[in-house]
């Protein structure tokens, strides 16, 4: 225990611990836990959120953005941000001249693609897959691709 210089008492620093304050807990996955989550059926709600990528209010409605963004983080909530997938590709159904459409979690940024237009290195990679009719969307993570079908079933790409 410190002594007091001055002649007055010195008293030991005591911890306290604001109970008012939530502690949230993290769950910590091991790196096979991670990919065995990443291998698992998709929701139903997360397949309706990403199908609606087409009809374009994401670029004018802002809540119809965040509305899709809370509902890919539902679907993964037991995963850190670094686990999660970087961004989305899918066909683009709003017809000619546009291929493909890009969802950039990082940037929150919803864009069509047209035939000609590439795009950013990351997505490029999954723009072949997206005009194959047997996924509804690509998700991007940095090292592999995971082609989601339209049943929520997930078939993992290395790259």
């Amino acid at each position: 225990m410190p002594r007091s210089v001055l002649g007055t008492g010195t008293r030991a620093p005591s911890l306290t611990v604001d109970t008012a304050v939530p502690v949230q807990r993290t769950t910590h996955l091991s790196p096979a836990q991670v990919q065995q989550r990443l291998r698992q059926r998709r929701s139903p709600r997360y397949l309706e959120q990403l199908r609606r990528l087409d009809a374009g209010t994401h670029h004018q409605n802002a809540a119809a953005l965040q509305e899709l963004l809370d509902a890919i983080t539902a679907e993964f909530p037991e995963l850190g941000i670094d686990e999660r997938p970087l961004g989305l590709v899918a066909k683009c159904y709003l017809g000619p001249p546009y291929e493909a459409h890009i969802c950039d979690l990082g940037g929150s940024i919803v864009e069509h693609y047209e035939r000609t237009r590439s795009m950013p290195p990351l997505f490029e990679r999954a723009r072949s897959l997206t005009a194959h009719g047997a996924y509804q969307f690509i998700e991007i993570y940095a090292t592999t691709l995971r082609a989601i079908g339209a049943d929520g079933s997930v078939a993992v790409l290395t790259i």
